[in-house]
């Protein structure tokens, strides 16, 4: 079982991961790479994507 310690230390691991992968990367290249992620759990899960809050209106 997972305990706050260990959920802690999980969340840190995860984090220094995402910032290994990215510290290089330009704003541009991070952009799509958050889209390119957005996009595959979008069409995993079956949600749709907008850019705006206001599009949904």
């Amino acid at each position: 079982m997972k305990t706050p310690n260990t959920i802690e230390q999980e969340i840190n691991e995860i984090r220094l991961q995402i910032y290994e992968e990215t510290k290089n990367m330009t704003v541009r290249e991070r952009v799509e790479r958050v889209n390119r992620i957005g996009e595959a759990a979008a069409k995993k899960y079956g949600f749709k994507r907008v850019a705006s809050a206001k599009e949904i209106v």
